[in-house]
């Protein structure tokens, strides 16, 4: 019996020594995997973080330059504005032309055909009968500046807002140039 007893106790020490290995085997293992795992979820982290970082900065320049695109089209629409009003004051100081400069104006813009029939402004009726006492000019239709010429039924329109109107494209960028250096 003492034989049987040996017998158990080596099979018993055998038995706690390989599961003492199996038990220092599955600690190794789980540190591991525990140390895998916090590798990975730090690289995820930084990935996270690096994205994010990415992200905040192209969304900081989408913004920027959003920023400065509204800014470029309210400084052209200040510009335009401006460049209207230049307009506008010119048509105005245009309307309140002399009467004289207004017949030197109609002499240099009408065709002087036998059939042309005018329309002026009403406030130089006489100047411009006196001053063209061959031509005939209409006394029930008139024009806000500047004169209409009608011949055979077609009219030559040389009002002043009609001829700012038709050089206006052309002198746009020059203004620009002079009041925004």
């Amino acid at each position: 019996m003492a034989e049987l007893s040996k017998l158990t106790d080596r099979i018993l020490d055998e038995a706690k020594r390989s599961a003492d290995d199996i038990l220092s085997e599955a600690k190794d293992k789980v540190k591991k995997i525990e140390l895998s795992s916090e590798n990975q979820c730090e690289a995820k982290y930084k990935s996270m973080v690096e994205k994010g970082a990415k992200e905040a900065e192209s969304l900081k320049e989408r913004l920027v330059s959003n920023a400065n695109l509204k800014a470029r089209d309210g400084e052209l629409k200040v510009k335009q504005e401006v460049i209207q009003r230049v307009f506008e004051a010119a048509l105005k100081d245009m309307k309140e032309i002399g009467s004289e400069k207004y017949v030197e104006y109609i002499k240099n813009n009408l065709s002087f055909s036998e059939d042309s029939i005018l329309v002026i402004q009403q406030d130089k009726l006489d100047v411009v009968k006196s001053a063209f006492p061959n031509v005939k000019v209409l006394e029930d239709r008139f024009t806000e500046s500047g004169f209409i010429e009608v011949t055979g039924g077609i009219e030559k329109n040389c009002t002043f807002d009609t001829q700012l109107n038709y050089i206006k494209d052309e002198v746009q960028g020059e203004i620009a140039k002079v009041l925004f250096k």
